[in-house]
């Protein structure tokens, strides 16, 4: 049988599918592990302050990228409420971010960064490679986002230094997320192929009957047919006598 035609059938049908995902035990550990909120949350140190982090929330694009949001509080003790901020950023099908954009809650006053786009795409666009890099234009965008953030703060005349280095705090949040995103392949998924015979192809052929199959005893009724010299059966004997008063 000709097994090229299925191989190849096999290999097209079997291409392995490319997605975007966050490598969230690794963004954990950079962020000193998720253990509060049970196991959702990280809670860590910046700048002398206290700050939580909340596992990113995902959701896929229609062009197969995906979006992501990332909380973070700023902790600020028993008797204070927290700030809270919110981290988005969008990625391409291949990886590539394309826009991300920061925003702060204090005492109900919501401060939001300009929204920033990563560069235009070279030819190698196809390919996933962005102007200057990938990792060249991501630290790029991260600081206009921030530098915007950060601004905003200044003028509104805040002082608390876990408040003043917020913007700084969702940037170290932002460095260690990105590296944390990744183009996966799903493993190629072996097809079950068919007994069927197909174009220049042979069919499965079956084994073939054994003897006894072959040799089967003759219905009752029937004229039993035998080769010249074979002694006739006792079947056919006993069928053949009439029937005695």
């Amino acid at each position: 049988m000709n097994l090229r035609p299925i191989a190849l059938l096999l290999l097209i049908a079997s291409t392995a599918r490319a997605g975007v995902e966050v490598d969230m035990e690794a963004l954990g550990k950079s962020l000193g592990g998720w253990n509060k909120e049970k196991g959702k949350a990280a809670e860590y140190k910046f700048s002398e302050s206290e700050y939580r982090s909340y596992k990113p929330e995902i959701s896929r694009s229609p062009d197969g990228g995906i979006f992501i949001s990332m909380r973070v509080d700023h902790v600020r003790g028993m008797f204070s409420s927290d700030d809270h901020a919110s981290l988005e950023m969008s990625f391409s099908p291949d990886g590539a971010l394309l826009s991300a954009q920061a925003y702060i809650s204090i005492q109900e006053r919501r401060i939001s960064s300009d929204m920033f786009r990563s560069g235009s795409r070279s030819a190698a666009g196809a390919a996933g490679q962005v102007v200057g890099g990938t990792g060249a234009q991501a630290a790029k965008v991260g600081g206009e986002v921030f530098a915007s953030l950060a601004g905003k703060i200044l003028r509104e005349n805040v002082t608390e230094p876990g408040r003043v280095a917020f913007p700084a705090a969702l940037r170290h949040n932002y460095n260690l997320l990105y590296p944390c995103v990744h183009v996966v392949k799903d493993p190629p998924k072996a097809l079950p192929v068919e007994e069927t015979a197909a174009a220049g192809t042979t069919a499965p052929v079956k084994p073939a009957e054994t003897e006894p199959a072959k040799k089967a005893a003759a219905p009752e009724g029937m004229i039993e047919v035998r080769t010249f010299g074979e002694p006739q059966k006792e079947e056919s004997k006993k069928a053949a006598e009439p029937d005695k008063p």
